[in-house]
């Protein structure tokens, strides 16, 4: 078995792989390190663009890369057509700790939405761009296009949200615990939490949970933390009833903000 494998020698036979091929356009790590918030649990989150027609050779490329340095205990390829339109795979490795994986996301040039957008996905960590990915081509938010899809947003949620509260509910009428959580989470929980990323940070309103400890306030989060804890299936009509007064709320207090994009952000 190779020697214990470590975070700078994963990033650098990927790169030492990928970096001498003319298709290989641009190679950038993303994720944590990308919001300056990379730890000891952190994994390698790598994303490339290549030439339209040389996926399979960017996968092969690395993966013999890999075999010099690391046992690949695990491989998960993510079927296509993959959510973002990419190509995707996860490598876990037998001579490193668990949390050590390898999350690769190879780009054909001639698809769209390459996570180029600093002020969503963060500054990347470019290893190398012979594209102008993170140059020419970076991605500026329209801010007054995200203004205008925000306020529809919040007009989708408000309907979608006082349309199925009937199903939290009479699930809970009729003692059915599993479908009574389902619901709760998914009709009651996910949009109170879409409208609390719109409130604290419109430019990842999609982004659901992830990173949510970090951008609400302390007591907002303490607040909805006790929402989704649930005990039993008898807590669920309170928790929903005080999740819909929290919901509302924040709906009419969105509503009323003359700007819910503010013209600059932090991140």
């Amino acid at each position: 078995m190779p020697s214990a494998l470590t975070r700078a020698a994963l990033l650098a036979a990927v790169r030492a792989a990928l970096e001498p091929l003319p298709f290989v356009l641009c190679l950038w790590e993303g994720g944590s390190p990308a919001f300056d918030r990379a730890d000891a649990w952190s994994d390698v989150d790598l994303q490339c663009e290549v030439d339209d027609d040389q996926v399979p050779a960017t996968f092969a490329a690395v993966e013999a890369a890999l075999a010099r340095v690391a046992e690949t205990s695990r491989r998960f390829v993510v079927p296509e057509p993959a959510w973002h339109g990419h190509s995707q795979r996860f490598y876990q490795f037998a001579n490193a700790e668990p949390w050590l994986m390898l999350d690769l996301c190879v780009m054909r040039r001639g698809t769209p939405n390459k996570f180029n957008e600093p002020e969503v996905h963060g500054a990347a960590h470019v290893l190398f761009d012979r594209s102008g990915l993170f140059g020419s081509r970076v991605i500026r938010t329209d801010r007054a296009a995200l203004e205008a899809r925000l306020r529809e947003r919040i007009a989708a949620l408000r309907t979608r949200f006082a349309l199925f509260q009937v199903l939290v509910e009479k699930e809970s009428w009729r003692r059915n615990a599993i479908d009574a959580l389902h619901f709760y989470q998914g009709l009651t929980l996910a949009p109170l939490v879409e409208l609390l990323r719109i409130r604290h940070d419109p430019l990842r309103h999609s982004w659901g949970n992830r990173y949510l400890h970090r951008i609400l306030p302390a007591a907002d989060a303490t607040r909805l933390e006790q929402l989704m804890y649930v005990a039993d299936a008898t807590q669920v009509p309170a928790k929903r009833a005080e999740a819909e007064k929290w919901f509302l709320a924040l709906a009419a207090e969105l509503d009323a903000r003359p700007q819910l994009v503010p013209p600059t952000t932090s991140s």
